[in-house]
């Protein structure tokens, strides 16, 4: 019996029972293997450059996770309808551990990204089969208790990935940061070989071919993969033409999947007057805004307000904590309250950017923080929320490709936003990022501009959940 089938109430507890406790569980797993790998990288970089080197591709292990990630997203749909939920998922935990195993035993830097690009990968066939998993066997109000959940896992990834990776750089054993991920993503593999029937969830949309499409998702790689390459240049007209590329490879990707009988993304992606189009936006547009402050701010408060990484962290935190409370204190919404809640979580993260836009011109710690705090609410306010009701409202048979297609475009937006981010920093002086008196004004003129791709997610988000939809 599938879960979407089951009626009963959609309380907290009714998520651990049953066959529930089984869905959620995995969801949790994959989310977490997904999370930690994208937070711990950045603790232990400095320790892994001092012993491989490659201070030159000091960005690359998180550029490549990333890129590998959205191509892996993207690979759910086809993957999944040929080996269903099951195989699905002990595929992507196999990869996972090939590639964490490749991390954790890599003797230079160019293994070390090649690695990580298949971990990447994998990590984004599990978030994203994750993602059908919610789509697919949890009621519709389900999926926003277990994506609340989900943000929870986030949430105890950002407290508990620092930690991890610090106390591994702190004995200079970096690769046990990779170790570790073995016992963790070791239980999705059984839990799915042992609960999960052989053919669950094959070719469930009943139509298409289940052939990989290696064209696109070489496409689309090299599209985002550009966009990686963009942000470290220093040479303007450079990195305006690979930015110009990897639109043009994305496009021209979005154009031939829309004539593919195996497509990655669904109808209308790029269309406002589709049913997920405006919200496919809206997660590209964020995931921008998100990347870009997150990038930013260790930065600013270290040169700057010159604090310790204590506090620095604590800020990063605190964004999260926003995302994370306003996330479970809408998961219970009804209808009219979700439309609410959906219209004012982009508008709250135009008043917290705002704010600390004004905050990094006056320089003034605490109302930083309390900017930082109002953003990540108005991020918690509507994600969760957006997700739940892009799920429930895929064509009929995209309901598996529109649930991947989300941490797809979200991680698509991610990688625009570092590669802008970069670009406008350079642009505005950011010199050497030693001297408060260039990183300051710099970062001013960054997120000033970032407050564009936000009022336009306010925009369509009110277009969304207007009257007329209804």
């Amino acid at each position: 019996m599938s879960a979407e089938a089951d009626s009963d109430g959609a309380g907290w507890g009714a998520l651990f029972r049953g066959e529930h406790g089984l869905y959620t569980a995995l969801v949790i797993i994959a989310v977490a293997c997904h999370a930690l790998q994208i937070l711990v990288i950045a603790i232990i970089m400095p320790t892994v450059v001092a012993d491989l080197g490659g201070a030159d591709y000091y960005t690359w292990p998180a550029m490549v996770y990333t890129i590998g990630a959205i191509v892996g997203s993207a690979g759910v749909g086809p993957v999944w309808a040929k080996l269903g939920r099951r195989g699905g998922l002990i595929l992507g935990g196999f990869i996972f551990i090939v590639g964490s195993v490749g991390c954790a035993l890599a003797p230079d830097m160019a293994t070390l990204n090649i690695a990580r690009t298949i971990q990447g990968f994998a990590g984004g066939l599990i978030n994203g089969g994750a993602m059908e998993m919610v789509s697919g066997l949890f009621t519709p109000a389900r999926r926003k208790r277990v994506l609340a959940l989900t943000q929870g896992v986030w949430m105890t990834a950002q407290l508990s990935g620092p930690i991890v990776g610090g106390a591994f750089a702190e004995i200079g054993w970096w690769r046990g940061s990779f170790w570790v991920m073995l016992p963790i993503v070791a239980p999705l593999m059984i839990l799915a070989w042992y609960r999960i029937p052989a053919a669950h969830g094959r070719a469930a949309e009943g139509r298409g071919s289940q052939r990989l499409p290696f064209m696109r998702l070489g496409m689309l790689t090299a599209g985002v993969f550009c966009i990686g390459l963009a942000g470290p240049l220093h040479h303007t007209g450079l990195r305006i033409l690979l930015i110009t590329g990897a639109v043009f490879l994305v496009g021209l990707t979005l154009r031939f999947d829309r004539a593919a009988d195996n497509r990655l993304y669904p109808s209308g992606t790029l269309s406002i007057t589709s049913q997920v189009g405006p919200a496919l936006w809206i997660f590209f547009l964020v995931g921008m805004v998100q990347t870009t402050v997150m990038l930013f701010v260790p930065l600013l408060l270290q040169v700057v307000h010159g604090v310790t990484p204590l506090f620095i962290s604590f800020v990063s935190i605190v964004i999260s904590f926003g995302w994370t409370a306003a996330t479970f204190m809408v998961s219970g919404h009804s209808e009219r309250r979700e439309d609410r809640a959906l219209a004012a979580g982009p508008v709250l993260m135009v008043f917290g950017l705002g704010g600390m836009t004004l905050a990094t011109a006056y320089p003034a710690l605490w109302p930083l923080t309390g900017a930082a705090l109002i953003l990540g609410a108005g991020v918690g306010l509507h994600h969760v929320l957006l997700v739940a009701r892009t799920m429930g409202q895929a064509v009929a048979g995209e309901e598996r490709i529109t649930a991947a297609a989300l941490p797809s475009v979200r991680a698509i937006g991610t990688a625009f936003g570092a590669a802008l981010g970069g670009m406008l920093s350079i642009m505005a002086g950011l010199g050497d990022a030693t001297d408060p008196a260039a990183v300051g004004p710099a970062i001013v003129f960054v997120y000033g501009v970032n407050l564009v791709p936000v009022l336009a997610a306010a925009g369509l988000m009110i277009w969304l959940v207007r009257p007329a939809k209804r």
